[in-house]
């Protein structure tokens, strides 16, 4: 009878240690990340690996910079492993449920990325985001007709924590 009680004080102080751990302790936006480029300028990223519908790896960085003050850019990378192609200059559909809510202009040209990678406008897109659903963006790969990719709640919601950070 002793054992028992032992067992079942270790437990509920067991529980009762978890419980506040998970109540008490901030929230981490581990994710989002600062870097200063130059004495003016800083870039804020967020980074996310995702499966699309194929299920083939996608690294998603979504990172905008900031320049004394004011956001000067907005972009959204998609990086595909392994061996994946992405078609240029083609934009990337997004939708939130049933909802389009616009095209990301492919900005892939006006850098020295691989076909691998690309580059997307993200700016107006960002600021139509009103809730943490689950965004689609339909990427353009070569050679395939529809492969799509789907940024959970989480993810949206980091991204949407990432338009305030300043």
């Amino acid at each position: 009878m002793k054992n028992r009680n032992f067992w079942h004080k270790t437990l509920t102080f067991i529980s009762l240690c978890l419980y506040l751990i998970l109540t008490i302790s901030p929230p981490a936006f581990a994710s989002i990340h600062k870097y200063p480029e130059r004495a003016d300028r800083v870039m804020f990223r967020s980074v996310q690996s995702l499966r699309d519908n194929r299920d083939r790896a996608w690294q998603v960085v979504l990172y905008k910079r900031v320049q004394s003050g004011l956001v000067n850019s907005f972009n959204l990378r998609l990086v595909g492993f392994p061996g994946t192609e992405l078609e240029h200059p083609v934009a990337v559909n997004v939708a939130a449920g049933d909802r389009e809510i616009g095209k990301a202009k492919d900005i892939w040209s006006e850098s020295d990325l691989p076909v691998n990678v690309g580059e997307y406008d993200f700016k107006s897109i960002i600021t139509e985001l009103q809730s943490n659903q689950p965004l689609r963006l339909s990427l353009p790969v070569k050679g395939e007709k529809e492969t799509g990719l789907l940024v959970p709640p989480f993810g949206v919601r980091e991204w949407r924590l990432l338009l305030d950070t300043k």
